[in-house]
Order: C-alpha cells, then structure tokens, then sequence
C-alpha cells in the first residue's frame, strides 16, 4: 500500500482508535491551551516574539517591517511595500518557514514569501525562530522559521476595534477587529484594506548637468484581506478551531529609478490571491492529547492579467502527545498532503502526493535541565529527502527576580525542490536531491525585573553549513537546476531590550546586533570566482536601535536600523554601500470602554527621515 494512503487511513481512523483506548478515563474539568506547542521541543533555539505593543505600533504594516525594525535578519525589499524577502544568517529566501496553524505558506512554484503580503493586523502572536528546525517544521526551516497566530481568548461578550492610519503619497490603512463569544464558544473577525501609490518625487540629472523632479510611476499598492476565528470547547475535553484567511494582494512592480527625463518604465503588475482553511481538534486526555487536523491552501498569481500559476493543496495531520511521566513527554505523528499546480509551463494533469512522519521527545534532567530529540521524514516524488535530526539541550536558573536560560543544539535541516526546479517545462529535473543544512548553536538569556524595571538580553553564537544548494546554470541552449553550491556561515547575534515605568510615563529602548560571515565553499563551476567570497547581496553587519516613549494616550517611537556593505553579483569587483533607515512616529490613541464594547481610534503617522539605497 502507498505510504500516502496508509497515513490518511491512520489519520481517519486515529481519533476513533485513541478515543476508545482510553474511553474509561475520568475527563479533565479545565483545559488550557498553549501558544506555540512545539516550544517545548525547541529549547536550544534562540526565539524572538513580539510583544503586544511592537505589534499595536506596527500594526497597519506588514510581516517585513516588523522584521526589518525588530530582529537582525536582513531583508530583501525592492521598494516600498514592493516585494520583500527575507535571509537569515546567510540563507536565501526559500531557506525560511513561515508558518501559520501548522501550515507552510511558502509558495510551492518558487519556494519562498512575500513578507509585505503578511499584514500584522491579523494577527496576535509572532514568533521568530533562529536556526534550523526542519526535524519540528520540515521543508525550508534551514536558516529560521517564522510563526503566525493567535490563540482562544474565550471572549465573553463582545468588543470591537477601529483602526484608521493616513500617510502622504496615498498611504492609507483601514481595519476592523471585532469578537463576540459566551464563554464557551467565540468568534473572531478581522477584515482590513491599505493602498499605497508610492508616487514620491525625486531628483535626476541629464547628460548636461541640467536637474528634473521626476513623479514616480507604476508604483501602487492595494492589499485586502479577512481572517475568521472559530474556537469551541467540545464538552470537558476538547477543543475545535476553524480558521479562514483570504488576501487579495496587487502591486505594480516599480521600475528602476529614472536616470534623466523620459527614461522611466514600467507598467508590470502582479496580483496574488491566497485561500487558507484549517480546521483542527484537540482531545485532551489525563496523559496526553491528540491533535487531528485538515488543511486547504489555494494560491494563485497573476502576471500581468495573463500568465497564471496556480496550486491547491489539502492537508491531514495526526498527532498524539504522551505524557509518559512528569518529566517526559512524546510527541509523535504525521501528515499528508495532495497537491494539484495549475501552472501554464506545467504538463498537464500533474498531481503530488507528500507524506511526513516524526516524533519528538522532551526530557528533563534534573531539576533544571531539558533535553530535546527530534527526527522528521518526508517523502517526496522524484526528490529525496534525509532523515531530520536535532539534539538540543537547555540550563534554566531561576531567581525571584529573573532568570538565566543556557542553550545549545545540533541540527540537521533540508529543502525539498520547488515545482519550477522539478516541472518547469523541458527545463525541471526529477533526479534532484534536497538541499542539506547542518548546523550547531549556543546561547544564553536572560530576563530580569524588580520594581518598575524590566530588562531582556539574549546572545547567540552558531554555525552552518548548507550542501547540494540548488542554482540553475545553462545547458546546452537552455538553464537547469542542479545541486551545486555549498556555502558555511557562522556568526554572533546580540539583542537586548529594557523597559521603565515611570509612573506618568513608559519608556522602552532596546538595540541589536548581528555579524555574518556566509561564505561560497563550492560555486555553480570549478573555476567559479565566487569561491571565498562572501554571498552576493548578503550583508555582514545589522545595527540597530529604537525607543518608545508613551505619555497618557500619546506615543513616540525611533528607531534605525543600518545594513552593512555588501557584494553584488560580481563578489569580487562589486561592492554596494551599507546604508541607513530610520523612522519617527507619532500615535494618538483615544479609547471608550465598557464591559462588553470597546472601541478603538488610532492615528499614526510615520516618516522616513533618513534613506539611501
């Protein structure tokens, strides 16, 4: 029987199965849900999340701003709200997860996101996860993951918040919250718009010294989206969610800035549309719970109203944590998925069938160690896929006023192919094999607050190296993938943050610091000059800082950021200058409440004050 039957039959079968093993259980009185379930299982990881006002402040922008102000991974934004990608530590933009509900929402044509087609507003918890993860997240987690998501509040009544934000060259934001519930059932809706021409002026100078203010040109942004939030306690043990997210995203694509008077083009557009549906339950038993679950993902990208590239997956997961003791705890499971692309370069009638199983043990120590194993398998037509291990081990010491967490791991991580790499027309290969990620880190934590301080600091030191990394290279008359580069990166980051209470007023400050060192070991020829040179577009230094300021309703933000020189295409003779970005804003907050409404009014404006590219 094929694997991907076989698991759907177990998935089906499983909730049955479990719930009549232990059907003479007593049932639990109280459940409790927790934020990012597979945190437990990730405590050699250094994690990033955002607090409630990093998100309040940022949150009519979007997934790329919140990582270009608040972490060190550098960000890849070819304009304003224009499309954004994301490296971290070295990797390439398809070396990165994002992951919402348990779903991958990297495109499965080109293998990576768009962080401007992520808006904060839907969301209430972010995550960042350093490092490789593909033994919890699979696929792409070789240089982090991202986490989207929100858990049950179990609202009991019903409130609503107002968002409005206007910006100069046709910025402007809407966005609706609004949740209704009785305890036991509760329903969440955000819905939101923003626009966006981004027709700015600039300056350029003909052959003859004379200087013209130029308008921007086919520029424009206009992002819709709706996310629905169904969560149930289904009597004393179980809980149900349903989560559906749609997102119209169109953007003209900027053209390269005007050197004198009639050079500028343009006129492309892309326009995404993005269906998710996840609906999951959860059984709560006094030794474990079972986690079953269904998923669907429609993608679709238009190019210029013509060129379409469409796919659709469904998705079945089961999962069964098992408290074996007080001290030990097994996760184990899998997943299936059928993926059905609509792509004009496709053959037609192509259909994928993908499998995962893993398992993951969390054990401690002693009173304060924690040790984590974890191994994944996926399978994957006409690419093969290594076995996932991670080992990882943590040191927690704990004081009334804080605490010392020490971490280190070991990791093994992959990336399957992409379509295009294995079904783009004549051109894909069905005998690649999936890109390796080995790396090992360490690092410390550290929280402490007494009084009206509070104060974070986190640093860590790592280690990778990522063999087989795909690049298409001609051949004969046409290009082709194949599994060629190898590239090391090491470095340190550094973060900190502090928060005071001055009783009238609330200050926050906090800075960063990153070094990368991501070198070619092996490029696409044996006489590539790439070699021993740092990656093309890849910075070795990220700075930055930023402070908030909150007086009664009112709110003053700064922060900047400064990205280190970096090589261009030619590594050896091209260097591109490192450069500053840096924003003030400031916010007006008015609020009316009472138990069961509550509205909201926010008014930001932001400028940059200082830019160059």
């Amino acid at each position: 029987m094929k694997l991907h039957l076989l698991l759907l039959t177990i998935i089906c079968l499983g909730v049955n199965t479990i719930a009549r093993a232990q059907s003479h259980t007593v049932m639990l009185d109280e459940i409790t849900v927790e934020g990012l379930p597979f945190e437990k299982y990730s405590s050699g990881s250094k994690m990033q999340k955002a607090d409630s006002s990093e998100l309040s402040r940022l949150a009519h922008g979007t997934l790329a701003e919140y990582m270009q102000r608040n972490t060190t991974v550098y960000i890849k934004e070819q304009g304003n709200k224009m499309l954004a990608t994301v490296s971290f530590r070295g990797t390439g933009a398809s070396h990165t997860a994002v992951i919402w509900h348990g779903l991958n929402l990297n495109s499965l044509t080109l293998g990576s996101s768009d962080f401007n087609g992520v808006p904060l507003f839907l969301f209430d918890e972010i995550a960042v996860q350093y490092g490789g993860a593909s033994s919890l997240h699979g696929s792409d987690a070789i240089g982090g993951s991202i986490h989207l998501g929100s858990k049950p509040r179990w609202t009991n009544g019903s409130k609503i918040q107002i968002r409005q934000q206007l910006g100069s060259f046709g910025n402007m934001f809407s966005g609706i919250k609004a949740e209704m519930g009785n305890g036991k059932w509760e329903y969440k809706t955000r819905a939101l718009y923003h626009g966006l021409k981004n027709n700015f002026e600039y300056q350029v100078t003909d052959r003859i010294g004379n200087s013209y203010q130029i308008e921007q040109q086919n520029a424009g942004v206009n992002n819709a989206a709706i996310l629905q939030e169904v969560n149930g306690k289904i009597g004393k043990s179980g809980i149900l969610s349903i989560n559906g997210w749609y997102g119209s995203n169109r953007h003209q694509i900027q053209p390269i800035k005007a050197s004198a008077v009639g050079e500028q083009s343009g006129g492309d557009e892309i326009e995404d549309k993005n269906l998710r549906l996840v609906a999951q339950y959860q059984h709560y038993f006094p030794k474990g719970t079972l986690t079953t679950g269904l998923g669907y993902v429609w993608d679709d990208q238009l190019f210029n109203k013509t060129d379409q590239i469409e796919t659709r997956r469904g998705m079945a997961r089961l999962a069964y944590e098992w408290h074996i003791t007080g001290k030990t705890t097994i996760n184990a499971g899998g997943n299936a998925q059928m993926i059905v692309p609509n792509v004009w370069s496709y053959a037609d009638g192509l259909t994928e069938w993908r499998e995962d199983l893993f398992v993951s043990i969390n054990q401690q120590i002693w009173q304060n160690w924690q040790v984590n194993l974890n191994a994944r398998k996926t399978f994957v037509p006409f690419a093969s896929a290594p076995v996932a291990p991670s080992l990882a081990a943590s040191y927690l010491l704990s004081r009334p006023d804080g605490e010392m967490k020490f971490r280190a791991q070991i990791e093994r991580s992959y990336r399957v192919p992409t379509f295009n790499d294995r079904y783009w027309g004549n051109q894909g290969r069905r005998d690649l094999k999936a890109e390796n990620g080995y790396s090992m880190e360490v690092g410390h934590h550290y929280n402490y607050s007494k009084n009206k301080w509070a104060l974070e600091t986190d640093v860590a030191a790592y280690y990778m190296v990522v063999d087989d990394w795909l690049a298409w290279k001609p051949a004969g008359s046409v290009w082709r993938p194949y599994n060629l580069k190898k590239v090391a990166a090491s470095g340190i980051e550094l973060s900190g943050k502090a928060n005071f209470d001055m009783g009238w007023a609330v200050l926050q400050l906090g800075g960063m610091y990153a070094y990368n060192r991501a070198i070619l070991l092996r490029g696409v020829s044996s006489d590539d000059s790439s070699v021993g040179h740092q990656l093309s577009y890849t910075p070795r230094q990220r700075v930055g800082i930023n402070a908030t300021a909150t007086y009664r309703s009112i709110s003053f933000g700064l922060d900047a950021n400064y990205t280190g020189r970096r090589n261009g295409i030619d590594v050896v003779n091209n260097q591109i200058e490192g450069y500053l970005l840096s924003n003030f804003s400031i916010a007006k907050i008015s609020i009316s409440a009472g138990t069961r409404f509550r509205s909201r009014l926010r008014h930001s404006m932001y400028s940059i004050s200082n830019m160059k590219i």
